[in-house]
Protein backbone atom coordinates (compact mmCIF):
# COMPACT_ATOMS: atom_id res chain seq x y z
CA UNK A 1 0.00 0.00 0.00
CA UNK A 2 2.94 2.18 0.38
CA UNK A 3 4.55 2.02 -2.48
CA UNK A 4 1.28 2.66 -4.18
CA UNK A 5 0.48 5.75 -2.25
CA UNK A 6 3.64 7.04 -3.22
CA UNK A 7 3.50 6.39 -7.06
CA UNK A 8 0.05 7.74 -6.95
CA UNK A 9 1.25 10.94 -5.03
CA UNK A 10 4.04 11.16 -7.35
CA UNK A 11 2.53 10.92 -10.55
CA UNK A 12 -0.38 13.10 -9.29
CA UNK A 13 2.26 15.83 -8.27
CA UNK A 14 3.94 15.72 -11.33
CA UNK A 15 0.63 16.35 -13.75
CA UNK A 16 -0.52 19.14 -11.40
CA UNK A 17 2.88 21.03 -10.88
CA UNK A 18 5.34 19.60 -13.70
CA UNK A 19 6.02 20.90 -16.90
CA UNK A 20 4.86 18.31 -19.38
CA UNK A 21 4.85 19.99 -21.94
CA UNK A 22 8.79 19.34 -22.51
CA UNK A 23 9.12 16.00 -21.67
CA UNK A 24 10.98 15.38 -25.20
CA UNK A 25 13.07 17.71 -23.68
CA UNK A 26 14.24 15.96 -20.51
CA UNK A 27 13.76 12.45 -22.12
CA UNK A 28 17.38 11.68 -22.07
CA UNK A 29 17.50 12.43 -18.56
CA UNK A 30 14.53 9.69 -18.01
CA UNK A 31 16.53 7.08 -20.24
CA UNK A 32 20.39 7.96 -17.93
CA UNK A 33 18.48 7.24 -14.67
CA UNK A 34 16.47 4.23 -15.66
CA UNK A 35 20.03 2.69 -17.07
CA UNK A 36 21.59 3.63 -13.83
CA UNK A 37 18.57 2.22 -12.16
CA UNK A 38 18.66 -1.02 -14.32
CA UNK A 39 22.27 -1.23 -13.74
CA UNK A 40 22.26 -1.14 -9.84
CA UNK A 41 19.30 -3.74 -9.93
CA UNK A 42 21.86 -5.85 -12.42
CA UNK A 43 24.67 -5.82 -10.13
CA UNK A 44 22.76 -6.11 -6.83
CA UNK A 45 21.37 -9.36 -8.45
CA UNK A 46 25.12 -10.54 -9.75
CA UNK A 47 26.42 -9.65 -6.78
CA UNK A 48 24.21 -11.25 -4.44
CA UNK A 49 24.10 -7.79 -2.57
CA UNK A 50 21.08 -5.81 -2.57
CA UNK A 51 21.84 -2.68 -0.30
CA UNK A 52 18.62 -1.48 -0.55
CA UNK A 53 15.25 -3.14 -1.68
CA UNK A 54 11.83 -2.63 -1.76
CA UNK A 55 9.61 -4.92 0.84
CA UNK A 56 5.93 -5.28 0.96
CA UNK A 57 5.80 -4.74 -3.11
CA UNK A 58 2.42 -4.68 -4.57
CA UNK A 59 1.94 -7.63 -7.03
CA UNK A 60 5.70 -8.31 -7.23
CA UNK A 61 8.96 -6.79 -6.39
CA UNK A 62 9.42 -6.53 -10.37
CA UNK A 63 6.68 -4.33 -10.85
CA UNK A 64 7.09 -2.29 -8.28
CA UNK A 65 11.12 -1.82 -9.49
CA UNK A 66 9.25 -1.19 -12.94
CA UNK A 67 6.61 1.24 -11.65
CA UNK A 68 9.00 3.22 -9.96
CA UNK A 69 11.98 3.36 -13.04
CA UNK A 70 9.35 4.17 -15.38
CA UNK A 71 6.71 5.96 -13.65
CA UNK A 72 7.61 7.22 -10.54
CA UNK A 73 11.09 8.74 -11.20
CA UNK A 74 10.12 10.38 -14.94
CA UNK A 75 7.30 11.82 -12.92
CA UNK A 76 10.20 13.00 -10.28
CA UNK A 77 12.63 14.15 -12.94
CA UNK A 78 9.73 16.32 -14.78
CA UNK A 79 9.18 17.92 -11.63
CA UNK A 80 12.70 18.27 -10.35
CA UNK A 81 14.43 20.08 -13.65
CA UNK A 82 10.95 21.70 -14.88
CA UNK A 83 11.07 23.44 -11.62
CA UNK A 84 14.79 24.62 -11.75
CA UNK A 85 15.69 27.77 -10.93
CA UNK A 86 17.89 30.27 -12.54
CA UNK A 87 19.08 32.42 -9.27
CA UNK A 88 22.50 30.68 -7.35
CA UNK A 89 20.52 30.61 -4.21
CA UNK A 90 17.38 29.43 -5.27
CA UNK A 91 19.12 26.63 -6.66
CA UNK A 92 20.98 25.37 -3.66
CA UNK A 93 17.36 25.62 -1.76
CA UNK A 94 15.92 23.70 -4.74
CA UNK A 95 18.41 20.78 -4.30
CA UNK A 96 18.07 20.82 -0.17
CA UNK A 97 14.15 20.74 -0.97
CA UNK A 98 14.56 17.73 -2.88
CA UNK A 99 17.32 15.87 -1.05
CA UNK A 100 15.32 16.74 1.92
CA UNK A 101 12.22 15.25 0.55
CA UNK A 102 13.13 12.10 -0.70
CA UNK A 103 15.13 11.25 2.59
CA UNK A 104 12.12 12.12 4.41
CA UNK A 105 10.11 9.55 2.03
CA UNK A 106 12.81 6.99 2.53
CA UNK A 107 13.08 7.54 6.31
CA UNK A 108 9.25 6.93 6.17
CA UNK A 109 9.57 4.04 3.80
CA UNK A 110 12.07 2.21 6.71
CA UNK A 111 9.31 3.16 9.28
CA UNK A 112 6.36 1.14 7.26
CA UNK A 113 8.66 -1.73 6.17
CA UNK A 114 8.04 -0.89 2.64
CA UNK A 115 11.94 -0.97 2.27
CA UNK A 116 15.07 -2.55 3.51
CA UNK A 117 18.05 -1.52 4.11
CA UNK A 118 21.40 -4.21 3.99
CA UNK A 119 25.03 -4.47 3.71
CA UNK A 120 25.88 -1.38 5.61
CA UNK A 121 23.58 1.12 3.93
CA UNK A 122 21.70 3.46 6.04
CA UNK A 123 20.10 6.57 6.49
CA UNK A 124 23.58 8.29 6.25
CA UNK A 125 24.56 6.53 2.90
CA UNK A 126 21.03 7.81 1.84
CA UNK A 127 21.82 11.68 2.29
CA UNK A 128 25.10 10.66 0.34
CA UNK A 129 23.24 9.03 -2.44
CA UNK A 130 20.16 11.99 -2.85
CA UNK A 131 22.88 14.77 -2.28
CA UNK A 132 24.44 13.49 -5.47
CA UNK A 133 21.98 12.11 -7.61
CA UNK A 134 20.18 15.16 -7.68
CA UNK A 135 23.38 16.84 -8.81
CA UNK A 136 24.21 14.21 -11.75
CA UNK A 137 20.25 14.38 -12.88
CA UNK A 138 20.57 18.46 -13.29
CA UNK A 139 24.42 17.73 -14.97
CA UNK A 140 23.14 14.88 -17.56
CA UNK A 141 20.65 17.21 -18.78
CA UNK A 142 22.89 20.00 -19.46
CA UNK A 143 26.00 18.12 -20.34
CA UNK A 144 25.01 14.17 -20.97
CA UNK A 145 28.70 13.15 -21.75
CA UNK A 146 30.06 14.25 -18.42
CA UNK A 147 27.40 12.92 -16.44
CA UNK A 148 27.87 9.48 -17.94
CA UNK A 149 31.88 9.99 -17.05
CA UNK A 150 31.23 11.12 -13.60
CA UNK A 151 28.87 8.00 -13.02
CA UNK A 152 31.44 5.59 -14.16
CA UNK A 153 33.45 6.75 -11.18
CA UNK A 154 30.53 7.02 -8.85
CA UNK A 155 29.87 3.41 -9.41
CA UNK A 156 33.28 2.16 -8.83
CA UNK A 157 33.09 4.35 -5.53
CA UNK A 158 29.62 2.40 -4.26
CA UNK A 159 31.75 -1.08 -5.54
CA UNK A 160 34.70 -0.12 -3.37
CA UNK A 161 33.48 1.21 -0.58
CA UNK A 162 30.02 -1.54 -0.13
CA UNK A 163 32.86 -4.53 -1.49
CA UNK A 164 31.22 -6.04 -4.38
CA UNK A 165 33.46 -9.08 -5.58
CA UNK A 166 31.66 -9.16 -9.51
CA UNK A 167 35.37 -10.32 -11.25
Amino acid sequence: MFHAAVLAGGVLLSIKRGKWQKWREYLPTFYYWALFSCFYEYIAYIGNKHLWEFEKNFVSLFVTETMYTFVFYPSMIILFLGNFPEEKRKKIWHYIKWVSLSVLIEAIALRFGAIKFSHGWSMVWEVFFYSTMYPMLRLHYKNPLIALVLSVFFVLFYLIIFDYHLV
